[in-house]
């Protein structure tokens, strides 16, 4: 796709100070990214017009006054500048695409991109709906071809390649109403896009693929299981199925039960494939990602050529091992973490370490539902907890390197196959 700029704008709008815009993008949606796109270049001012064939876009700088963004000044909050958002304009064949939503009224598109690997002139355009814009035909009449992806999630949109990380679904990416007159308009890093979590548009086909996860219907052929937050699992081997995290809570047993469902998307097909967390080292809905996929679950094919999902029966599963792991939202340091363990996996890890460390001499505290041990090592100071309420044994030390090393080289010891006996039986709650 060759994309020409066909006008640049000669003076620059009125720019917020950095630090002014560090402060709005921090309270409107912490974390959250724009979505990653092709560079175009390195550019020294903003451009305002992009072409592909017969559809272009274009884009102007403008002052939200509905957002209430305030300012610290004095310990007092006091009103500062509204944020600059860009506000887009597609046309096809030099005529404006005007899209209107179920009430008549003329959307205001705040994010717009070109479909790099399309085999036409496409645009993908962000509102309270998600459109895709393409060029149309000769029975047309040189209109262009208007189809809504995804129906409205409000001011914020969410995109995610399923096959944008070696075949395996990339970072989810978030779009909203800002300033990106910066960034570049094309869009690339795979063939699949999840939109809002409920369509898929297949980039190479322009074709979209939306899903139900949600109605009763979905409900049944899933047993009751129902979607965790966000969390996109992995994608089939054939491309033919995203696998998203699902849950139910069991009355009886009086805690959750999970399992992994498959959305044939084409289709409009889900199916549950429930899982025993404990038979699959899941603790925490993070264990679940695309490796642990690969480890636990099978891809097979039915008679009808269909990709079918299942849990791999192991004889002998793999053994248990640990993780590094930090507090929620916490920046370093972390700390080297086991669950589900008994009791006995503090006597394993103190033996493991005098017998590789025999210079330490750990100063030992037993509570009743906790013993400790504080060791120097090298001149740092580690200490160890194993907690009987939470199954745990956590290594801290501020000395990061030091506990990167000690926490690897046990690790190492489990992964062998050792100390699996001192793991528990025990599901998430």
């Amino acid at each position: 796709m060759n994309l020409s700029r066909t006008a640049q704008c000669t003076t620059w709008l009125h720019k917020m100070s950095p630090r002014s815009y560090q402060r709005w993008t921090r309270a409107l949606l912490t974390s959250f990214l724009t979505l990653p796109v092709c560079s175009a270049g390195t550019m020294t001012r903003a451009q305002t017009e992009m072409t592909d064939d017969s559809l272009s876009l274009t884009y102007r700088l403008e002052r939200d006054y509905r957002l209430n963004i305030f300012k610290k000044s004095n310990d007092r909050l006091i009103p500062s500048r509204p944020p600059k958002i860009s506000s887009f304009k597609v046309s096809y064949q030099g005529r404006p695409v005007v899209i209107k939503d179920r009430d008549g009224r003329k959307v205001t598109i705040w994010q717009a991109w070109f479909l790099q690997d399309a085999p036409k002139p496409a645009v993908l355009a962000s509102s309270n709906y998600v459109y895709l814009i393409t060029a149309g035909n000769r029975a047309d009449a040189g209109q262009a071809h208007v189809t809504v992806v995804a129906n409205n999630w409000g001011a914020l949109n969410i995109y995610q390649w399923l096959d944008g990380d070696h075949g395996q679904p990339g970072r989810a990416q978030f779009s909203f109403p800002a300033d990106s007159s910066r960034a570049s308009r094309l869009l690339t890093g795979g063939r699949y896009l999840l939109v809002n979590e409920c369509s898929v548009l297949d980039v190479h086909k322009l074709t979209v693929h939306p899903f139900d996860l949600i109605s009763k219907a979905a409900l049944k052929r899933t047993d009751g299981f129902v979607r965790v937050g966000s969390i996109l699992v992995g994608f089939s081997p054939g491309q033919t199925q995203p696998v998203f995290l699902g849950t139910r809570y069991n009355h009886q047993r009086q805690r959750s039960e999970y399992a992994l469902l498959a959305v044939d998307f084409v289709n409009n097909q889900t199916y549950a494939v429930p899982f025993r967390p404990s038979a699959t080292q899941f603790i925490l809905a993070e264990d679940a990602t695309s490796d642990w996929l690969t480890t636990y679950f099978d891809w097979t094919t039915d008679s009808q050529g269909r990709e079918v999902l299942s849990v791999h029966p192991y004889t002998q599963p793999p053994p248990w091992h640990g993780r590094w792991a930090q507090n929620p939202g916490k920046i370093p340091p972390i700390r080297y973490e086991l669950k589900p363990v008994l009791p006995g996996m503090f006597d394993h890890f103190m033996s493991w370490a005098k017998k590789h460390y025999p210079t330490i001499e750990p100063k030992i505290t037993r509570y009743e539902d906790m013993v400790s041990a504080k060791f120097t090592l090298n001149g740092s100071v580690l200490n160890l907890y194993v907690r009987d309420d939470y199954k745990s044994l956590s290594l801290e030390s501020t000395d990061q390197t030091l506990l990167k090393i000690i926490g690897d080289q046990f690790d190492g010891e489990l992964r062998q196959g050792r100390f699996q006996d001192a793991f528990a039986e025990m599901d998430p709650d």
